[in-house]
């Protein structure tokens, strides 16, 4: 039975101690939850907005389209539970078990979610503008869509989550562990991904202009005809990386390690790639008008068709190089 959406709190507990399952379009706005057990119920549209649900037992439930906004759900356990729909914003999640929830087309503006499993979650095109992820798992997770423009991921693990098309602007992904993640055609302008591990990613047509990648391993990552227009790259790791048909225009890649890359049609002009490590890189047709090659290790790289116009080439190491011309020399 329906239970009236002005029932009291006990009432609530007291019905769903006595097998009640249903409880949608319930008011407990402001309720007192905590610790409460109401595994496998039914809130949908229920109002429960600024309630304590504090280390809740919620598994399986129905939330969709539920307003909990600035609800308190710190160390709530809301495993395979169901957000679609719902308004999280401004919520405490805490240390809260998420992990196989549905939180498709959900709003987690300004959300605290530090510490919080998500894994395999779903937030297809779920809010999550300026949320709090700090050292969540989510892994598996899939964010197709969702926006997460200058939400905070320092520290989060987003292994093998799939990030089609989300928009992280701005976002802080400092040292987050993106191994495998899938991030094709994402939106990562200005997003700072300093130390962060993006081994094997799959950032394909990505932007990245503007981002902070300083100290980050990109090792085996696939950046083919991705935008890193003013990419900070200082020191980063793209050891067989592939980056053809990208543009890495005035990106700055100072003691960066692209051994064996593929920059295959890739765009350096006014690149910064000084002392760079581009030993046996394939940088056929790349165009490095105005680059900095200074003191870089070309030993072994392939510059067929390469445009090196007004490129600074003082002290590079072109030993075994395969020259613009096709010719082989230790010079240039």
């Amino acid at each position: 039975m329906k239970i009236n959406e002005d029932c009291s709190v006990k009432k609530t507990l007291q019905k769903y101690k006595q097998g009640e399952r249903n409880f949608q379009d319930l008011n407990l706005t402001g309720a007192y939850l905590k610790k409460v057990s109401l595994n496998r119920a039914n809130f949908q549209r229920a109002k429960l907005a600024e309630s304590e649900l504090e280390q809740s037992e919620l598994l399986s439930c129905n939330f969709s389209e539920a307003d909990l906004n600035h609800a308190n759900l710190l160390g709530a356990v809301l495993i395979e539970s169901v957000f679609s729909g719902a308004n999280l914003t401004g919520s405490i999640l805490v240390e809260a078990d998420l992990s196989g929830a549905i939180l498709s087309h959900a709003s987690l503006r300004e959300a605290d979610l530090t510490k919080a499993t998500l894994i395999n979650s779903s937030m297809v095109q779920a809010q999550l503008f300026r949320a709090t992820l700090k050292k969540a798992n989510l892994t598996g997770a899939t964010l197709s869509g969702a926006m997460l423009s200058q939400a905070n991921l320092s520290g989060a693990v987003l292994t093998r989550a799939i990030l089609t098309d989300a928009n992280l602007s701005r976002a802080i992904l400092k040292k987050a562990k993106l191994i495998r993640a899938y991030l094709h055609k994402a939106n990562l302008k200005g997003a700072n991904l300093q130390q962060a591990d993006l081994r094997l990613v799959e950032l394909r047509s990505a932007n990245l202009e503007g981002a902070n990648l300083e100290g980050a391993n990109l090792e085996g990552a696939n950046l083919a005809g991705a935008n890193l227009t003013g990419a900070n790259l200082t020191g980063a790791n793209l050891l067989h990386a592939d980056l053809s048909k990208a543009n890495l225009e005035q990106a700055h890649l100072t003691h960066a390690n692209l051994t064996g890359c593929n920059l295959l049609h890739a765009n350096l002009r006014d690149a910064n790639l000084y002392k760079a490590n581009l030993s046996k890189a394939g940088l056929l047709l790349s165009y490095l008008t105005g680059a900095n090659l200074s003191k870089a290790n070309l030993k072994g790289a392939n510059l067929i068709g390469a445009t090196l116009n007004e490129a600074n080439l003082v002290a590079t190491s072109l030993e075994e190089t395969i020259m613009p011309n096709g010719t082989l020399g230790t010079a240039w």
